[in-house]
């Protein structure tokens, strides 16, 4: 889950029906975690596609998850390459506990 001082969210979106999305009809995803909003497209890599899991990695650098609250909510909309918006797909809480700052002394 670490990659130097980033860590990722690994999240799969599933239709009405269970299935898995179809990233080749995906133009852009879009999440908002609380305040915070991350995008996959062709041109920004602060979400990844793994194609092995078939699932999003939303990158988050160390000081971005100290922001997060105990209890922090997360939407997804996903734009298709035909334009069509797909509304809220996810709306979930996830808890961050064990992430917390700590000031050490020198």
């Amino acid at each position: 889950m670490k990659q130097g001082n980033q860590f990722y969210l690994e999240v799969q979106i599933l239709d009405e029906n269970d299935n898995l999305l179809e990233i080749d009809g995906v133009k852009k995803a879009q999440f908002n975690i609380g305040e915070l909003t991350k995008e996959y497209n062709d041109e920004m890599k602060e979400v990844t596609y793994d194609e092995q899991t078939n699932a999003f990695k939303i990158w988050l650098t160390e000081d971005e998850t100290f922001k997060f609250k105990n209890n922090t909510k997360m939407e997804a909309r996903v734009l298709f390459k035909n334009d069509v918006i797909l509304g809220t797909l996810i709306e979930d809480t996830y808890v961050y506990n064990a992430l917390k700052e700590v000031k050490l002394d020198a």
